[in-house]
């Protein structure tokens, strides 16, 4: 069993893909309460690197691209063994435990059951090592500096208008076939500034900024354009002040629900058992249970589970935000 008095450095051994990081900001947030005097790193894939970039509650960041050769790859290794960490939660089933030897590590065993949420599952990785409670997490994973909450708090004031409600729309996601439709999204944002008198703020990354061009053009009303324009650590901060926000199935979602803003999630073909938002504010919409590609991914059908989704039942939906 471990000794927590032995516990002076620790690694977590995180994801690659943003939103499969930000899924496992929990177990980060566990361990600097339970462990508040130990130095706390962590291994990310290099598109996340930005989410810890400046946070004083890590002391180091270890980028791991497989992409890299294996002689650097093999020094980045061994660096790693030269820290001597005492506990390594390795929520990517790697062989880093075993060749930096340290003296507590997570189970090599691998939960397979299929209707648990990834968050949980990370959890339970976690519990492989010690007893912990889940309750009363205070945030650490992700900082916010000063400079951002100002740039944000500028863009609120200025471009959105002090005491202004908006509501945060990220219409993008790494598969289109977890995208909503645009001319949906339109109508909408249209219903929600007529409805509600609130501002329309659009988010994601620069390949998403032709997709809202699009969208704002079928909208009668005028929107803000972000895509592209913000850090990740600046999207939390407009998060944490919006109204609520509507997402795809992407990273904004769990970075809204790590939060715990109102979310109301979109989901297609991903399971949401296992990826779906996770807040305690949380909504989530899924339909198109007949989608032929969900039923027989491996045959070429296309995906019509997502489009199954009405604006009705965005509209509906938001009586659990709007009262």
């Amino acid at each position: 069993m471990l000794d927590r008095s032995k516990i002076n450095k620790i690694l977590v051994v995180s994801l690659t893909n943003i939103g499969d990081v930000i899924l496992t900001f929990p177990v980060i947030d566990i361990l600097k309460r339970d462990f508040p005097s130990a130095g706390l790193s962590v291994v990310i894939g290099p598109k996340a690197e930005s989410l810890f970039c400046g946070n004083p509650h890590l002391d180091n960041i270890y980028v791991f691209d497989k992409h890299q050769l294996p002689l650097k790859t093999l020094s980045w290794v061994l660096e790693l063994r030269r820290q001597y960490f005492d506990l390594v939660v390795d929520l990517r089933n790697t062989a880093i435990p075993f060749i930096i030897a340290p003296r507590y590590r997570t189970s090599c065993r691998v939960d397979k059951a299929s209707n648990v949420h990834m968050r949980d599952k990370h959890l339970s990785r976690l519990s492989s090592v010690y007893d912990f409670e889940v309750e009363a997490i205070a945030a650490r994973a992700l900082f916010i500096p000063d400079p951002d909450k100002n740039h944000i708090k500028e863009f609120i004031n200025t471009k959105i208008g002090i005491g202004q409600k908006y509501v945060v729309i990220a219409p993008g996601a790494a598969d289109s076939s977890k995208q909503w439709s645009e001319e949906k999204f339109a109508y909408v944002c249209d219903r929600l500034i007529a409805d509600h008198n609130v501002k329309i703020v659009f988010v994601g990354d620069e390949k998403d900024r032709n997709v809202v061009r699009r969208i704002d053009k079928l909208m009668e009303s005028g929107s803000l354009n972000l895509c592209g324009r913000t850090s990740l650590v600046q999207l939390a901060e407009l998060f944490r002040h919006c109204f609520f926000t509507i997402v795809n199935d992407s990273a904004p979602m769990h970075l809204a629900s790590y939060l715990n803003v109102p979310v109301l999630a979109l989901f297609g073909p991903t399971e949401p058992q296992k990826y779906g938002p996770w807040g305690t504010r949380s909504h989530m919409i899924k339909k198109g249970f007949d989608c032929p590609a969900c039923r027989e991914p491996k045959n070429a059908y296309k995906h019509t589970c997502m489009q199954a989704i009405s604006t009705e039942d965005v509209l509906g939906a938001m009586d659990h935000f709007i009262r």
